[in-house]
């Protein structure tokens, strides 16, 4: 190779190296691939015209405007005036370097991105769901901009019928993370935990709020259903699941009259009902679905402690 070969070549690259990135030149979706060391806040990017569309490993989507300057990508999210910037560090055809050396490539395919977004119900719980050590089944649980009842388990799209079916399939029995969007409704909330009930799913998690860029607050519930309830819901529903092994009581009727109290819960002036239970007496707590589900993690926070010295507290979700 002569020298003037040698030079021109020199200089393309310089100025390949010199020149500007664009937002058409990153426009377009891209996933990261994992290099085993550092977990990435986001497995998929999608560039658009306008928009820039993030999505976490728990296949939750964010939205935000961003600019391209001097090699730097700017997101301004839509939440809670969050921003995050990044260096390319490095741009080809199919390959973008950001994040401090997260390698993601150019995806042609249909993929995750196509996700509706929807803001989390806004809770706050001072628990994390980045301190938990388990793995999770994951549904999202929302309300599209019409008021109907949307639900994803994992990346596909479902209704209440199909929840026994998604989390039966499992080789393992992981436990169960609802995100929950900003207009669902306690009564909403039941109807998921019947179906969860149905294959024997009691405790789960339910997501309240994002923290930070990527973090989720998180409330641990127990649901409780009556079997005669539950045999009802199964008899109805399109696919009947065997259900779990009965409680001690089988039914409201018969677990009052064996000695429950009822203290019915309304409204939020109720939960101060709570406190004046004692230590000796068996109760059920009966909640209306008309209670907001702020309310009601607060009501279920306010058992927990009462459980602590009294173990014969039930609740239920009229």
């Amino acid at each position: 190779m002569n020298h003037l070969n040698l030079i021109l070549i020199i200089s393309i690259l310089l100025f390949a190296s010199c020149k500007e990135i664009t937002k058409d030149d990153i426009k377009g979706n891209w996933i990261v691939t994992p290099s085993g060391y550092d977990e990435p806040k986001f497995w998929e990017i999608n560039f658009k015209e306008g928009k820039v569309e993030l999505i976490d490993d728990n296949l939750f989507k964010e939205v935000g405007e961003y600019q391209v300057e001097d090699k730097r990508i700017r997101i301004q999210l839509d939440r809670d005036d969050l921003v995050i910037e990044t260096k390319i560090q490095d741009l080809e055809v199919d390959t973008l370097l950001i994040f401090d050396s997260l390698e993601y490539h150019r995806n042609r395919e249909i993929t995750n991105s196509s996700f509706e977004e929807y803001d989390l119900i806004g809770i706050p719980t001072n628990k994390f769901l980045s301190s938990e050590k388990n793995y999770f089944s994951i549904i999202h649980f929302y309300k599209s901009e019409k008021d109907e009842i949307k639900i994803r388990l994992g990346d596909k799209t479902a209704d209440f019928q199909d929840i026994p079916l998604f989390l039966s399939n499992r080789h393992s029995t992981p436990k169960v993370i609802v995100f929950i969007g900003e207009r669902i409704m306690l009564k909403d909330l039941k109807k998921m935990y019947y179906s969860l009930a149905s294959v024997g799913q009691s405790r789960i998690c339910l997501g309240t709020k994002r923290e930070g860029i990527s973090d989720t607050h998180i409330f641990k519930d127990k649901i409780e259903i009556w079997w005669d309830d539950l045999e009802n819901y199964l008899a109805n529903s399109k696919i009947p699941q065997p259900p779990p092994p009965p409680n001690d009581f089988t039914s409201k009727k018969e677990y009052l009259k064996n000695g429950g109290k009822e203290v019915e819960i309304l409204n939020k002036n109720d939960l101060r009902k709570i406190e004046l239970l004692t230590e000796t007496e068996r109760y059920l707590v009966s909640i209306s679905s008309d209670l907001s589900i702020e309310d009601y993690c607060k009501l279920e926070d306010m058992i927990i402690k009462k459980r602590k010295t009294n173990k014969e507290i039930v609740t239920e979700i009229e």
